[in-house]
């Protein structure tokens, strides 16, 4: 070869040489580039997934106060110690096995590790651990499983769930009919265990407040038992844990807990049955009630006709509007009935009755959901059925804190 040619080879050479670097180059910058990204979504992940950890709300299933919740929030943390030490031995095992076998300098990069195909000991090392710790967390297990489902020695309460809101039904006497029907509010005596009877009107639901006990499902057709308890007074959250249509995320339900006394006075106070009120805005709305809302709403003494399931809805049954204002939240628990100064919440109030669609979604056109009187009622007959709505019952036994 000539000296002209060696000079070209070398100088193609020297250029796929120089590409070859400059696309190393890339690729380190591009690689580099990525890994910082990745790295930054990594970190924003982290930062997002601890700061919603962070938020308080009314429903927190780590602070139980029911025994029946005691005993599910044991179990729960047990296996969650549990799952925490195997992943803590798998983690250190792994970190233990990359730095004994890592690759060293010398070592030759044919050589096979040694092969425990069918070691009979590792085998059944690590399937008999796995079997003893499952079959430890059965045994504490599934005697609470059992006793959850038996028969507390305090009171019946009927619950029935429909889009979207839930009914709570007292049978005082036992027989067989409904003494008290309230809604969006489970009243319960403090220090007794009270037995659920837990249904539905339409579809399925679940019935959830994690601070007295766990979930159950509330089936249409179907009457599942259950027990909630509290020893002490104080209003209690829930919600409805089985997706049941539209207004699912705003099917809310709360428990109060009163102490025996107060009980009774509340017990009492629901059995009275309701009058024509005398007031002349009021009396205006009890007129306009009677026109508008009693195909649907039962309000004891005066409007009866929608009781028994003869509501004008697919569950066939509304809230019962009786002692309204006795409670201390309406549609399904959404809204506050009164403001922080315990005066009535009569905004909210008001524009429910005026457009309950458009605060709360629903599907009226299919008699799923209360109907909009927006195009119906002026303001004036709005302000009186807010009038007559707000003689419905005394104030709340409890306020929430």
């Amino acid at each position: 070869m000539s000296g002209w040619h060696k000079r070209v080879e070398s100088a193609k050479l020297l250029k796929k040489r120089k590409f070859a670097n400059e696309v190393h180059d890339t690729d380190m910058v591009q690689n580099r580039f990525f890994y910082n990204r990745n790295l930054r979504f990594a970190f924003l992940g982290t930062l997002l997934l601890f700061i919603s950890s962070c938020a308080s709300g009314r429903l927190d299933p780590l602070k139980p106060v029911g025994q029946n919740a005691k005993d599910i929030d044991g179990i729960m943390r047990l296996s969650a110690w549990m799952a925490i030490a195997v992943g803590l031995f798998v983690g250190a095992a792994v970190i233990a096995v990359i730095i004994k076998f890592r690759v060293r300098p010398g070592d030759d990069p044919d050589e096979l590790p040694e092969q425990i195909h069918g070691n009979k000991k590792a085998e059944l090392t690590w399937t008999l651990i796995p079997v003893v710790m499952l079959l430890f967390l059965a045994v504490a297990t599934i005697p609470s499983v059992f006793d959850l489902h038996d028969k507390g020695d305090g009171p019946t309460i009927q619950v029935t769930g429909q889009q979207w809101w839930w009914q709570f039904s007292y049978d005082l006497d036992e027989d067989g009919q409904s003494d008290i029907i309230t809604s969006n509010e489970i009243v319960i005596p403090v220090g007794q265990e009270v037995n659920l009877e837990i249904t539905s009107n339409d579809v399925i639901h679940s019935f959830w407040i994690p601070q007295l006990n766990g979930k159950k499902d509330a089936v249409p057709g179907r009457v599942h038992h259950w027990r909630i308890s509290s020893p002490v007074p104080g209003i209690f959250y829930g919600e409805c844990t089985e997706f049941c249509g539209l207004s699912h995320a705003n099917m809310q339900v709360r428990a109060v807990a009163l102490e025996a006394a107060d009980y009774k006075i509340w017990q009492e106070s629901q059995l009275a049955k309701s009058s024509i009120p005398t007031g002349e805005a009021a009396k205006r709305g009890y007129d306009l009630f009677g026109v508008h809302c009693i195909s649907c709403h039962v309000i004891n003494g005066v409007y009866e006709g929608a009781a028994d399931g003869n509501a004008n809805l697919a569950s066939g049954v509304a809230p019962n509007l009786t002692h309204l204002m006795s409670r201390t939240s309406f549609a399904g628990s959404l809204f506050e009935l009164y403001n922080e100064d315990q005066s009535v919440n009569v905004a909210d109030l008001r524009e429910w009755v005026r457009n309950a669609p458009g605060q709360k979604p629903s599907r009226p056109e299919n008699r799923q959901g209360m109907m909009s009187f927006a195009e119906i009622l002026n303001g004036p007959e709005l302000d009186d059925i807010v009038s007559y709505l707000q003689t419905l019952g005394g104030k709340p036994p409890l306020m929430p804190s």
